[in-house]
């Protein structure tokens, strides 16, 4: 069963009950068939009732993709789940309702409700590809470990781990760019991503835009997570850094 916090809404709890009510029609002879709700929900069937929703199940991951679903728009994002970015299929893709002038206006995330397997680098690449060909900032939300290959990975290129308990903070986490250093009493600066990932080859670094970015009109400043737009003379009228680029 789904935990409390993560149960269906009332109004959703409903709407499962009646789909299921009405699969139950044909079974029970007995139900009235003259009920006017009945007669305006004829349509539903027992193959559109989605079992991954209600509660937790072991197929493709829906429940895990709902409960991001329902995080991402109290933290302010209208979301869709199961998107196609070119020829690829995405789990959840969402934008920020209120524009914060940041590269978290933007999210593609990729899910996954898994118990034993870990994630490794190739999740990894294939989410930042789709979400950097989109402009949008990676986000892996998942029920299982990663390998250490794969968490340096997370780091170097900024995306937003959450687990479930992630789900339940106020608003969306900043990505994990530092880790202690594990030498005995060694008390220097902790690991910084920005610091470890390296630049662009010579060649390219003179070049106009060549700066790690996930959102075109917007630098990293520092070695944490933050970043600032490019132009510093924005409009009145509110212009985001992204416009026109």
């Amino acid at each position: 069963m789904a935990d409390a916090n993560y149960d269906e809404v009332p109004a959703e709890k409903f709407t499962t009950a009646l789909e299921y009510a009405t699969a139950l029609r044909d079974i029970i002879p007995t139900v009235p068939t003259e009920s006017p709700v009945l007669a305006a929900q004829a349509d539903i069937t027992i193959g559109k009732i989605d079992p991954h929703v209600g509660g937790r199940g072991d197929s493709d991951g829906r429940w895990l993709e709902y409960q991001l679903d329902r995080a991402l728009n109290r933290w302010g994002y209208g979301a869709a789940r199961r998107q196609h970015i070119f020829s690829l299929e995405v789990d959840v893709v969402a934008r920020r309702r209120t524009k914060q002038q940041e590269p978290s206006d933007w999210i593609v995330a990729q899910c996954k409700d898994w118990t034993t397997d870990p994630i490794t680098p190739r999740i990894l690449f294939r989410l930042c590809t789709v979400a950097f060909a989109c402009r949008a900032m990676p986000v892996l939300c998942h029920t299982t470990e990663l390998t250490p290959r794969a968490e340096k990975l997370a780091r170097e290129l900024e995306v937003r781990v959450l687990t479930l308990k992630d789900l339940e903070r106020a608003e969306l986490p900043a990505p994990h760019v530092a880790k202690p250093t594990t030498a005995l009493n060694e008390w220097g600066p902790q690991y910084r991503a920005r610091e470890d990932r390296g630049s662009f080859p010579l060649m390219f670094r003179g070049e106009p835009g060549k700066r790690f970015s996930y959102v075109p009109g917007f630098a990293p400043v520092g070695n944490g997570a933050d970043y600032e737009p490019i132009e510093s003379d924005q409009d009145d009228d509110d212009t985001h850094p992204a416009a026109g680029h």
